[in-house]
């Protein structure tokens, strides 16, 4: 063997490691989710805090101006459930809706203590076709009952790249669940849990 090939052997067996490494970089890097906090503001930190409202209203999601076509039922069960993790009782939404007049919910109606409002301020679907993306901007809003003043507010800014997601399922329905339980998990995140007193 001459001295040229045993360097060759030992730079290859030298560079495969390194190689390897960089490929469990560069997945880990694109798998790795955003942290927390990630594409959320609080916009307004009132005394939710202090009011500790117990019974909560999801009221129907409210889209506003040229939204697109929104998955606002996936939305409210996505939001219905990060509510409990936060410690707080989600009313059940077919009991809500008993109590809706024409897509609005009047405070107070089923005697809960506070509404969470979500309204949709974006949700570009312009670029869906070519790239299966959709810009999302979303508020969500906790309105006291008693007197409909604002407790806590939170805003939800994302661009959703879904072409690698769309291409392990048969339908958009889905993605579109994954999207608003992650918008509703982002924003819950941030506002305050409930703290039940012994």
């Amino acid at each position: 063997m001459t001295f040229a090939n045993h360097s060759n052997r030992r730079f290859r067996a030298l560079l495969i490691p390194f190689m390897l490494l960089a490929a469990l970089l560069g997945s880990a890097c694109q798998s790795l989710p955003d942290p927390p906090g990630q594409n959320v503001t609080e916009i307004f930190h009132g005394t939710l805090e202090i009011v500790q409202p117990a019974d909560v209203v999801v009221a129907p999601i409210t889209v506003e101006g040229n939204a697109g076509v929104v998955p606002t039922m996936e939305l409210r069960k996505a939001f219905q459930r990060n509510l409990l993790l936060r410690r707080y009782s989600a009313l059940a939404l077919p009991y809500t809706d008993r109590r809706v007049v024409n897509a609005s919910y009047k405070s107070g109606s089923l005697y809960e203590d506070a509404i969470l409002k979500i309204i949709v301020k974006k949700w570009d679907m312009s670029r869906w076709s070519s790239n299966k993306e959709v810009a999302v901007v979303m508020e969500a809003w906790m309105i006291s009952s008693k007197d409909e003043s604002q407790l806590w507010g939170g805003r939800f800014e994302k661009t959703f790249y879904l072409q690698q997601d769309m291409a392990h399922r048969a339908t958009e329905k889905g993605a579109f669940e994954e999207t608003a339980q992650l918008i509703a998990s982002r924003l819950m995140e941030i506002m305050p849990a409930r703290t039940p007193k012994p």
